[in-house]
């Protein structure tokens, strides 16, 4: 367990954790980048820019697992077609030596 120190939304946290320290630090700059955007140009108080940031990092992840399981299928697809094709090769060849 390590101890990181990082700044969001202008107050800094000390989080301890297993992770790598960089894992750690990317995550409070996208939330901390994630906040600033929210509260750009309006007046939103750090709670509720912090919610909303919140809810556009859950929109965020939840469109990059569709997209994760979206390439998996094609993925699979790809391979049950490879698998279709490579036992075709092997009948052809089989028929063409006899």
């Amino acid at each position: 367990m390590q101890r990181i120190t990082v700044t969001i939304d202008g107050k800094s946290y000390t989080v301890v954790a297993d992770e790598d320290d960089n894992n750690v630090v990317r995550a409070a700059e996208l939330v901390d980048k994630s906040i600033a955007e929210t509260k750009q140009n309006t007046r939103l108080s750090s709670v509720d820019g912090a919610v909303l940031a919140a809810l556009n990092i859950a929109d965020m992840y939840f469109k990059a697992q569709r997209s994760s399981e979206n390439l998996r299928a094609q993925i699979k697809s790809y391979a049950e077609e490879c698998a279709g094709l490579r036992s075709e090769i092997t009948r052809l060849k089989k028929n063409k030596g006899e």
